[in-house]
């Protein structure tokens, strides 16, 4: 009940950290960190499908409304959810997942989290920016875009972990 609570929590505070922060950082036209990736990637590994697609989808609409991209974060972030299962499998440790672990520092160690999070982080921005640049033909403008921003928002979700590890 406690997990359950504390990622509703997370969901609201990454979402204003979103609409109220980051949307409004304008350093480079290469430069669009998306926090909200954060939310999928430390969901509980026993997380129900259902609930994985639903919450996605919902904090996916709320940010199209205050983005003006119609539709584009949601399709992205609820396609991430739905590859999560398959992200996990491919990083699964030998002996597996242990029941009740978090995908994070604190119980698979930095290594496996930078993997995990690079992987999910590179999907979420590459998916984000091909759909909002499908009317433009330059690629390796998204795959720019996609790199530097996806190190950007990895720097953020590295210091939400450092922070976030209790000592």
């Amino acid at each position: 009940m406690i997990e359950v609570v504390k990622n509703i929590i997370r969901f609201f505070i990454l979402l204003l950290l979103q609409i109220v922060v980051l949307n409004n950082i304008d350093i480079s036209v290469f430069l669009s960190p998306m926090i909200i990736v954060l939310f999928v990637i430390l969901l509980p590994f026993n997380t129900p499908k259902w609930i994985l697609l639903i919450s996605t989808f919902l904090m996916g609409i709320i940010l199209d409304l205050f983005m003006n991209t119609p539709g584009i974060v949601s399709f992205a972030l609820v396609f991430l959810a739905y590859s999560r299962p398959v992200i996990l499998r491919l990083l699964r440790p030998r002996e597996g997942y242990v029941i009740g672990a978090i995908p994070g520092v604190k119980d698979l160690g930095w290594n496996w989290f930078f993997q995990y999070s690079l992987i999910m982080t590179s999907f979420f921005h590459f998916l984000y920016f091909m759909i909002l640049g499908i009317s433009q033909e330059n690629f390796l403008f998204i795959i720019w875009k996609t790199i530097i921003s996806s190190l950007f928002t990895l720097l953020v979700i590295y210091l939400f972990q450092l922070f976030s590890i209790k000592k």
